[in-house]
């Protein structure tokens, strides 16, 4: 089978639905299958001078892109003539409300659309963005969900709000967000530990971009309250000065900024902490929490989108933006090592249904039966 993904970012550039793209790409080469990835050619700060390459198996093809729309759109109109010659099989899109979605009106080839749920809270976008969008979801969006053979969902949260749209059941399948198998073997985090002098400290981290949306403020305005505890926020972004001016404000001085780090590092990070702490303002999965789980971690993640969904039984929840809610959750866990053994170990249980073998078996299966209708 020859399938064909479409996704506004690739390699080289990092994020979830990248990642998620990628590690399925990966799968489905491993299962005989041929893949493909339309991209634009741009990256998060500018533009990839590579038109076409191979990247381990994944022939990869960029297009032009006119000009963006917002932080994470942009047309680049090229990608429909290409799409109109293709010899696909099965053609996959990702990412809703973007101008490649007008892909399936070019093909009769079966077609799905996986959303990656981008029901932002209001304020996180741009004003005139946030007008726009019902007014797209309910005329154009809902037009083009009737034109795409199956829609995807990442989180079971994700299918309700699917289904808000007048859209049968049926026609919508999960296919979540996963882990490497490899992730669910035991690391080390000695090094980490040494390298950030946690000698016995009890260490809560958050990894991700630094961004308003990430809600990493909110880790600053609590820190005070927990002695002997330190707060390590691993990433980079266009946040961080805010956060270095945050930390000053409040005489803070139990919260580390590590920057970005390695694969190894990253996984070292997770295999020493004690805790895995969330708090976006917005996630449709949330990947770091599965791998933080894959580690055996309990996990404190906000009220938002799939979140805590994906945490399930191995997490515990907290309202978003309630500063008081956010000390009462992180101290149970910080007094309670019974509590934090007890999640850890249902939190590793949990992380291993949602390996990408197993989802991309499911969506191999999903793809053959469209196909064959």
């Amino acid at each position: 089978m020859k399938i064909l993904f479409i996704t506004p970012f690739f390699y080289p550039v990092e994020g979830g639905v990248e990642r998620h793209v990628y590690y399925l790409a990966k799968e489905l080469i491993k299962r005989d299958h041929e893949v493909e990835i339309f991209t634009s050619n741009l990256s998060r700060t500018g533009r990839i001078d590579v038109k076409e390459e191979v990247h381990e198996g994944i022939t990869i093809k960029r297009f032009n892109s006119w000009f963006k729309i917002g932080d994470f759109a942009s047309f680049w109109p090229g990608l429909f003539n290409a799409v109109n010659k293709s010899d696909a099989d099965i053609i996959h899109v990702h990412s809703y409300r973007h101008p490649h979605n007008l892909s399936v009106l070019f093909t009769n080839k079966p077609t799905l659309l996986t959303l990656h749920w981008p029901n932002y809270p209001k304020g996180l976008r741009k004003d005139y963005l946030d007008k726009i969008i019902p007014v797209f979801d309910k005329s154009l969006g809902k037009f083009l969900f009737d034109h795409y053979k199956i829609l995807c969902a990442v989180s079971q949260p994700e299918i309700e709000w699917i289904k808000s749209f007048d859209i049968n059941e049926n026609k919508i399948k999960l296919t979540p967000n996963g882990i490497p198998e490899d992730y669910l073997k035991k690391r080390n985090g000695k090094a980490f530990r040494k390298k950030y002098k946690l000698k016995h400290e009890l260490v809560i981290l958050s990894l991700g971009r630094l961004h308003k949306s990430k809600g990493f403020d909110q880790i600053i305005n609590v820190a005070n309250n927990f002695i002997g505890v330190k707060f390590i926020i691993a990433g980079e972004g266009e946040y961080r000065k805010e956060l270095e001016d945050l930390i000053k404000e409040k005489k803070v001085n139990n919260v580390i900024l590590t920057g970005t780090l390695s694969e190894k590092e990253k996984l070292g990070a997770y295999a020493a902490c004690d805790v895995f702490l969330h708090p976006s303002h917005y996630e449709a999965f949330g990947i770091v929490v599965l791998e933080a789980m894959s580690q055996g971690k309990p996990v404190i993640v906000s009220d938002q989108g799939g979140l805590p969904w994906v945490a399930g039984d191995a997490g515990l929840v907290f309202k978003i933006d309630n500063s008081e809610d956010l000390k009462e959750k992180l101290m149970s866990l910080v007094k309670d090592t019974k509590l934090r053994r007890k999640l850890g170990l249902k939190a590793y249980s949990r992380a291993k249904k949602f390996t990408w073998n197993k989802i991309a078996e499911n969506l191999e299966k999903i793809y053959k039966s469209t196909i064959n209708v």
